[in-house]
């Protein structure tokens, strides 16, 4: 074979795997510029959104259930006891109510899940992103407050076949999540 067969083979597969490594900050910059357009379409391709709720569920009833058994105004209510039993099938409906590509979009516009007419706010400028690899198919953005420090979601994406990647998980930091009532927060 000759030299140029060589470095052709050679410079080809240097490429692909520039590609390859390359293809989640690719697919996250459309993400992101989809989100904060709330161009539906394009979150719809690049949100699995099932398995978003699924990895929602159980952290919006672990922190529910925590913030009800700390409060001491609910020490010893009688009613408490069903309030615990009703709060995963209501933490259910809040994430399946929120987890939609305007929910999604509004997490990433404004670092926090909203509902509402808070939604359609302007983005918060002080919002950032911080990109890694978790593992060779996992890829995790972080939101941050550039100006404060405070805990913000994470978004984990994972790579569907050589080059197309999708969100398949939100970890919500657990001070993020708050009890349910009409015009707040998730």
């Amino acid at each position: 074979m000759s030299r140029k067969w060589i470095a052709g083979i050679a410079a080809a597969l240097v490429l692909l795997a520039i590609a390859y490594a390359g293809s989640p900050y690719l697919a996250v910059r459309s993400f992101r510029e989809a989100a904060i357009s709330a161009d539906v379409g394009r979150l719809d391709a690049a949100v699995d959104f099932p398995a978003v709720r699924e990895s929602l569920k159980p952290q919006v009833s672990a922190a529910m259930l925590k913030r009800v058994d700390d409060d001491p105004k609910l020490k010893g209510n009688p009613f408490a006891g069903l309030g615990a039993v009703l709060m995963p099938a209501i933490a259910d409906r809040m994430v399946d109510t929120l987890v939609t590509p305007d929910g999604i979009s509004a997490l990433i516009r404004h670092g926090r899940p909203v509902a509402g007419a808070a939604r359609a706010a302007a983005p918060n400028p002080d919002i950032g992103f911080r990109y890694g690899y978790v593992s060779l198919n996992r890829f995790e953005v972080r939101l941050v407050n550039i100006k404060r420090d405070e805990p913000m979601p994470a978004l984990i994406f994972e790579r569907r076949g050589l080059f197309f990647w999708k969100l398949i998980r939100i970890e919500l930091p657990e001070d993020m999540v708050e009890t349910p009532s009409v015009g707040r927060e998730l």
